[in-house]
């Protein structure tokens, strides 16, 4: 990678800002996305880019992507890259993130166990099913995409995103399409199963977004939406784009365009603020 290729990168100032938090310490995906306010996809394309040029190194610890500043041999590069200074904003936000740190680990509660994650348990599910054709609508941060193709990797899985830099190193079992989440770029009856991760209520019409995909699914394949149920924090549509908060009914929703066997259930409720409400429905073409 040559110096005018990171030159290239660094003409953005966020990226920058990226760095200069990065030398002050190591920070977590959710971490950073916190101190910069960027929607996830936004996020997502700039560490990809700092990635892609050697200049921000990801490793993955306790179920989430921790970054970190990387080595850079070019003297001269290191020095821009180290006189970036951290604004006083910045530098307040990561001492609050910092205390947080030191507080979630004085308040664990009662029942915590080392190793139990949400990564773990998916992994050790995920091995357990057959090769499928599996389309994931709203690649976000990658986690869940990457998961799907590290755990099962003789299924075929198409990774669809609004966002060309969000398709960017997802690994060799993903077939990247940069494409509508409304409108999916599915050919008739390719997939078996579709999911919705935490993306649906980004999309305009949920309902016509679904209904355009019931009309590309064969008889008997599936769609699964993650999503969340009612809440008020209206923060989330300024800072990452959600254009609806929550779904008070998706069982609703799946059988109005024109699924069925549909079921709904609470799969996750946040114990501490804001207290998200996780839903999972399922229906079948």
């Amino acid at each position: 990678m040559t110096r005018t290729d990171r030159l290239r990168v660094l003409a953005e100032p966020v990226r920058l800002r990226i760095l200069a938090l990065l030398q002050a310490e190591e920070l977590s995906a959710g971490e950073l996305q916190d101190l910069l306010g960027l929607a996830q996809s936004t996020f997502a394309g700039h560490m990809a880019q700092l990635k892609r040029v050697g200049l921000a190194d990801a490793r993955r610890a306790q179920g989430q992507v921790v970054y970190s500043l990387a080595a850079v041999e070019d003297t001269e590069l290191a020095a821009l890259i180290a006189s970036e200074p951290l604004d006083e904003a910045d530098r307040f936000a990561l001492e609050r993130i910092l205390a947080a740190r030191g507080a979630a680990i004085d308040s664990l509660d009662a029942d915590f166990l080392p190793g139990r994650n949400w990564e773990g348990l998916a992994q050790l599910l995920l091995t357990l099913l057959p090769p499928l054709r599996i389309a994931d609508l709203g690649v976000g941060s990658g986690e869940l995409t990457r998961l799907l193709a590290s755990s099962n990797p003789a299924s075929h899985l198409i990774a669809v995103d609004l966002q060309a830099d969000a398709l960017v190193n997802l690994g060799p079992n993903v077939e990247p399409r940069c494409g509508d989440l409304a409108d999916p770029p599915l050919a008739p009856g390719e997939v078996d199963l579709v999911l919705y991760s935490q993306s649906l209520h980004c999309v305009e019409d949920p309902l016509l977004a679904l209904q355009n995909l019931h009309e590309k699914l064969a008889p008997g394949a599936r769609v699964a939406v993650l999503d969340l149920a009612p809440h008020a924090h209206t923060w989330v549509q300024g800072r990452l784009g959600h254009k609806h908060l929550g779904f008070p009914d998706l069982a609703a929703l799946l059988t109005a365009a024109g699924f069925h066997t549909v079921s709904c259930a609470v799969v996750h409720r946040d114990r501490r603020p804001p207290a998200f409400t996780t839903l999972l429905a399922l229906g079948t073409r």
